[in-house]
């Protein structure tokens, strides 16, 4: 037998699709990061509403690191083998920046895992006419595009170098039209799980 767990967590979270699994995941593969000697996955949010969330709908110890001299946003940490084991199967491992892929989301959870991804690296324009998200990883970057023409949205990739000569990949959607019809899909079944401001930047043309 192996030792007992120091802090409860739900290991079956990402066993099984729901819009909670999705909405995590998309968070998970932009704000977090994973630790393979200490069996550790971490969630970085700046807003710790989403943290304490996070925790809630994955049954764990809401176990956080505050911000501190080597960050600027607290971190949830989750100890689990079989949950960085099951986040493997999903294509998400340590030093995922470069290599991610787009994980095999069935259709029907995409709008909650998209949404999540807008939480993690997702920049909205003020006044609602540009949105893009930032990925290191090209083969993230395709799948993402691929998922929001299907939605008959207006994208466009562009290709950036980083200050190291890496290339860096903005996915945009752009038009307050395919802003307003990206917000009517991701928001569609969700009554907690998003960041308030980026919803609000998103349907501020569909409300008027």
């Amino acid at each position: 037998m192996g030792q007992p767990r120091k802090h409860k967590v739900n290991e079956d979270f990402f066993k099984v699709w729901t819009d909670e699994m999705a909405w995590v995941l998309g968070l998970f593969v932009t704000d977090g990061t994973v630790n393979n000697r200490l069996n550790t996955i971490y969630f970085s949010q700046k807003e710790e509403r989403i943290l304490k969330l996070i925790a809630n709908y994955m049954e764990a110890d809401y176990v956080i690191v505050p911000p501190g001299k080597t960050r600027t946003v607290p971190v949830l940490v989750i100890h689990s083998r079989e949950i960085k084991r099951d986040l493997e199967r999903l294509g998400i491992t340590a030093n995922k920046s470069l290599s991610l892929k787009f994980p095999p989301v069935p259709d029907q959870y995409l709008p909650s895992f998209i949404r999540g991804v807008i939480d993690g690296d997702g920049w909205i324009q003020d006044r609602g006419y540009v949105m893009n998200i930032t990925t290191a990883s090209a083969e993230f970057a395709n799948g993402l595009y691929n998922v929001i023409v299907a939605w008959e949205l207006r994208s466009e990739i562009s290709i950036e170098k980083t200050r190291s000569g890496r290339d860096i990949y903005r996915v945009w959607v752009k038009g307050k039209d395919s802003l307003s019809k990206l917000a009517k899909i991701i928001y569609s079944n969700c009554s907690e799980n998003f960041i308030p401001y980026k919803k609000e930047r998103l349907i501020q043309w569909f409300k008027k």
